[in-house]
């Protein structure tokens, strides 16, 4: 019997997927965890991998194709089930002199009976075998692996349980090699940083991308109350906490003030669950996870990479765990899983010469907060006027299910960890 390819939801917003190229023709064989084509979503182009073994029977999607998420891409099955291009489907014949009937035409977007799971979600851990001890990994990674020449047991899994798949292994040999040159160190211009050049007159077509940003800003503002919170913040401590684990070559990772905002964020998101909470119709749903969203702009707007179980995870851990989601989303090969599951958004300016500003929610979330420069300014201490680093961050809520008060104890507790961070290092 031919098994359905469906085309996954790659990420929460996104509604169809655009077939870039097909990786596997008719007739090739597929194995679990083969990449079979490569798909163009709302936030960046993905791999597509398979989640079942068969041979590729039929494709109903060509390139530069659309279909819905829950859609049917193409069909697996054996090769006496093989259909010609243009041609319909047809049952195998039970007997001499069967007739042949044809099975009706598959529509392209057909809209999804029932919700469809993520892809990570889908995929089980058959490609395992009788051997425990063996690494979990793709018949694709194998082959590679046994042409250079390496030890799987050496190369780090990405995907569930550990299983390790082609981006593991292209990432390991890239660390592997030697560099021609030294790399560039990055101090801080935070994950919003992305200059580029002036667009010639004229009219430019909006991508994928930007007319999704487009309608889903439009939406934000005119489905969800709005209302903001500014605080001023002393960053002084921070920036000497910062300033001594650059300086420490006991630390590897290169903390960030965005690093450190985000592991306060998770601690204060933890203590404050009203703001780690959705809009439910008739009633507030909260988030089992506590997973910070990071916007990140690219050349034609912005994708917002999800770090998950922020509270559970150290500064350094975070530090290094979101230095390479932002890597993993500005080269544009974010993880299916790196484009869902946010519960709050993280919207950092602070690496320009920006004192304020409100972000637009990034729904279905409650809230999000942005982030501007640190700057040194005269403020009263006891009495006395004195110089230190302050920092203006501005929490947007959605006053459906976050009132004033809730938002500004929020901010309280924010401020209380930043301005005495040692605590986050705990």
């Amino acid at each position: 019997m031919a098994i359905d390819v469906c085309m996954p939801r790659l990420s929460d917003t996104m509604e169809e997927g655009k077939v870039l190229k097909w990786l596997k023709q008719v007739g090739d064989q597929v194995e679990i965890g083969d990449i079979i084509t490569e798909v163009e979503t709302d936030k960046a182009d993905m791999e597509m991998e398979a989640l079942d073994e068969g041979m590729l029977i039929e494709i109903l999607v060509p390139e530069g194709g659309t279909v819905v998420v829950g859609g049917v891409m193409a069909r697996l099955g054996t090769a006496d089930e093989i259909v010609s291009a243009g041609s319909p489907a047809r049952e195998p014949a039970t007997g001499d002199g069967a007739a042949e009937t044809p099975l009706p035409e598959p529509a392209v977007s057909p809209p999804a009976p029932t919700p469809v799971p993520k892809v990570r979600e889908l995929r089980d851990i058959r490609t395992q075998r009788e051997d425990p001890g063996r690494p979990l990994a793709s018949p694709l990674v194998r082959r590679m692996a046994e042409e250079l020449s390496l030890d799987l047991s050496q190369v780090p899994g990405s995907g569930l349980g550990g299983r390790i798949v082609k981006r593991d292994l292209d990432a390991y040999t890239a660390a592997q090699a030697p560099l021609s040159v030294a790399p560039e160190t990055r101090t801080e211009p935070g994950p919003e940083a992305n200059p580029s050049g002036p667009i010639p007159g004229g009219r430019e077509p909006f991508s994928r991308m930007r007319a999704t940003i487009a309608k889903r800003m439009a939406e934000s503002m005119r489905e969800v109350p709005h209302f903001y919170l500014t605080a001023e913040i002393n960053m002084s401590e921070a920036v000497r906490l910062r300033t001594a684990l650059k300086a420490s070559n006991r630390v590897s990772e290169d903390v960030t003030y965005t690093h450190l905002l985000m592991k306060a964020v998770a601690v204060a998101l933890s203590r404050h669950p009203r703001l780690n909470a959705r809009f439910g119709g008739d009633g507030r749903e909260y988030q089992e996870q506590v997973n910070i969203g990071l916007a990140v702009s690219l050349d034609d707007g912005l994708i917002v990479p999800v770090l998950h179980h922020c509270d559970s995870l150290s500064l350094l851990d975070i530090a290094g765990q979101a230095a390479a989601l932002v890597e993993r989303a500005r080269t544009g090969k974010p993880r299916p899983e790196d484009l869902s599951g946010g519960t709050f958004t993280i919207s950092n300016l602070g690496m320009l010469p920006i004192d304020h500003f409100t972000a637009i929610i990034n729904q279905p979330q409650g809230a999000i907060l942005a982030l501007g420069t640190i700057k040194e300014r005269p403020v009263v201490r006891d009495g006395q006027v004195t110089i230190a680093s302050t920092m203006l961050l501005t929490l947007s809520c959605d006053h459906r299910i976050i009132d004033g008060m809730t938002g500004g104890q929020f901010l309280q507790e924010l401020k209380s960890l930043l301005e005495n961070p040692v605590g986050l290092m705990v």
